[in-house]
C-alpha cells in the first residue's frame, strides 16, 4: 500500500509539473533587458560621412555680397543708430593641430566641437583672428577682440 501511495504522489507531481510547463508556454514572455529594435538602424550600413574631421575646412564658400553698379545709396540720416550687441560669444578653446603649415584650433561651442582656422567665422559676426597653441583670438561684430586661453592640459 505504501508503494501505491508513493506512485500516486509521483504521478500527481508529474501532472503538476506538466501543467506548469504548459502554463509557462502559454504565458506571455517577459520583456527583454535590451531593446533589439534600437540596435540596428535601417539596413545596418553606417550613414555616409559628411567630411573628415581631421582635414581643415575648405576656404569659405560664401560669396561676398555684391551691390549694383552706380552710386552708393544714402543712409537715412534721421534714424538713430542702434548700438550693436556686446561680445556674447561663449566658447571653450580645447587645443590646436598643426597641419600643412596652418594651425587649426578646436573649440567647444554649444556642446559641439568645431575646428576653426584664422579667418573662419565661428558664429555670425564672430571671426577668428589668430590661433596659437595656447589661445585663440576672436573678433566680435563691433571689432572688439577677445582671447580664449586653452582650457585644461593633459599630462
Amino acid at each position: 500500500m505504501e508503494s501505491r501511495a508513493r506512485t500516486a504522489v509521483a504521478a500527481a507531481l508529474a501532472l503538476a509539473g506538466l501543467a506548469g510547463l504548459l502554463a509557462a508556454q502559454d504565458a506571455e514572455a517577459p520583456k527583454p533587458l535590451v531593446r533589439k529594435d534600437l540596435l540596428v538602424l535601417g539596413d545596418g550600413t553606417p550613414p555616409p560621412l559628411v567630411r573628415d574631421i581631421f582635414r581643415p575646412k575648405a576656404a569659405s564658400a560664401a560669396p561676398a555680397a555684391l551691390r549694383p553698379a552706380g552710386p552708393a545709396p544714402a543712409a537715412a540720416a534721421a534714424s538713430p543708430a542702434e548700438p550693436p550687441p556686446a561680445f556674447t560669444l561663449t566658447i571653450t578653446y580645447l587645443g590646436s593641430i598643426k597641419m600643412g603649415g596652418r594651425t587649426i584650433g578646436l573649440v567647444l561651442r554649444g556642446g559641439r566641437t568645431q575646428d576653426v582656422a584664422e579667418g573662419d567665422e565661428i558664429a555670425p559676426g564672430y571671426r577668428v583672428v589668430g590661433v596659437t597653441a595656447e589661445a585663440i583670438v576672436v573678433e566680435g561684430p563691433k571689432g572688439e577682440r577677445r582671447t580664449f586661453a586653452k582650457q585644461g592640459d593633459r599630462p
